[in-house]
């Protein structure tokens, strides 16, 4: 396995000084510009993995949808370019769908923005792995087995975020059977953060009943924390102690 973090550029040198493998950084915010990045800086930070895919006034579903594959033709290229291997796409705010619209077709508009992503992506060597999300941050694909289901339908993968199955309505983590139903195969991707979006504890029953799936699964891919910090460049190192342990890495 590879251990990451979800962070911005500036914070990347800090995160590989404490021995993580790489970084995941927001893909909307260094590759959708006019311009291209600073590919040097990126090679240094080691940037395998992306999130925040697409910012809220770019719409990927409804009638205000926009120009999904003109997006994607100029953001996929870059991140692959820097050496990005995974984009997630979370973008609770682009992937909304609006009041009086249909939610049924508002996913169905969304599953298919991700394989027109993927379409792109494929002979770049990139994995697009949209993620679920709570109600709070989006109306579409909240139940995280569902989702991946849908998205496997068109050829997508999917990143198991572990904030996100444990706060999805009706969760019961405690019952044998719901991690099998929420993690019905391996995913591309995975993101690390306990019920509260806190690093976990290595004892922490929720998370380690997350872990375990996985690692019955055969998961052997990225892992990256996205979680809250209260100083980031200390507790790092306890941090990548804290992961390693919970998948025996």
């Amino acid at each position: 396995m590879r251990f990451g973090v979800c962070c911005q550029l500036q914070q990347a040198a800090q995160v590989l000084n404490a021995g993580f493998d790489y970084v995941e950084l927001p893909a909307g915010a260094l590759f959708a510009g006019p311009g291209d990045p600073d590919w040097q800086l990126l090679s240094d930070a080691r940037v395998e993995a992306t999130n925040l895919f697409v910012a809220g006034d770019l719409k990927l579903v409804g009638p205000e949808r926009g120009d999904i594959r003109g997006y994607a033709e100029r953001v996929i290229p870059r991140a692959a370019k820097a050496g990005v291997e995974v984009m997630v796409i979370g973008s609770g705010g682009a992937r909304k769908s609006p009041a009086g619209f249909d939610l049924d077709q508002a996913e169905d508009e969304f599953i298919q923005a991700a394989a027109w992503c993927q379409e792109i992506a494929t002979p770049l060597g990139v994995t697009i792995a949209p993620e679920s999300l709570v109600p709070e941050e989006t109306n579409v694909g909240n139940y995280l087995g569902d989702f991946a289901r849908l998205l496997a339908r068109k050829g997508v993968a999917y990143t198991a975020d572990s904030y996100h199955v444990l706060n999805q309505p009706g969760n019961h983590p405690g019952e044998p059977s719901y991690w099998a139903a929420e993690i019905p195969f391996l995913p591309a991707h995975v993101h690390l953060g306990d019920r509260p979006r806190n690093c976990p504890r290595r004892d922490d029953p929720e998370i380690l009943g997350f872990s375990s799936r996985l690692l019955e699964l055969g998961y052997s891919g990225r892992i990256s924390l996205e979680c809250r910090w209260e100083n980031f460049e200390e507790e790092l190192p306890k941090a990548l102690d804290t992961v390693k342990a919970i998948f025996g890495g």
